[in-house]
């Protein structure tokens, strides 16, 4: 079923690309309001973001959801008052760490063409 989701989504690409930028803006609205409201109100946000990228396949990389998660931390963060300390410490590593597991995981054939000396 999800391939056949995938595949018309592609098939597409005016969709794919909504879709693309309809969950960036869901994982960008997630970081903005757990850093203002905190709480849980954010989860479900980027929940939506990240299964909505994941299961149309509307991302050709994975390292752009990380990013604009990171991005948008750090302008909430400079732009007035946060809930917590503690839970931008948290969204900052946790960002940091999705994006550096998605840059090697984006990265992943480029590594084993070079070990195997072919081009991509």
């Amino acid at each position: 079923m999800l391939r056949g989701v995938r595949d018309r989504v592609r098939a597409t690409p005016a969709l794919a690309r909504l879709l693309s930028l309809a969950s960036l803006l869901l994982v960008a609205a997630a970081a903005h309001s757990g850093a203002r409201a905190g709480g849980i109100a954010w989860l479900p946000l980027l929940v939506a973001g990240v299964v909505l990228a994941l299961v149309t396949g509307a991302t050709a990389h994975r390292w752009p959801l990380p990013a604009i998660w990171l991005v948008v931390t750090l302008l909430a963060a400079a732009g007035g008052t946060l809930v917590s300390v503690a839970w931008l410490v948290g969204a900052l590593i946790g960002g940091a760490v999705a994006l550096a597991a998605a840059l090697f995981l984006d990265t992943a054939a480029l590594r084993r063409a070079r070990r195997s000396g072919t081009r991509p």
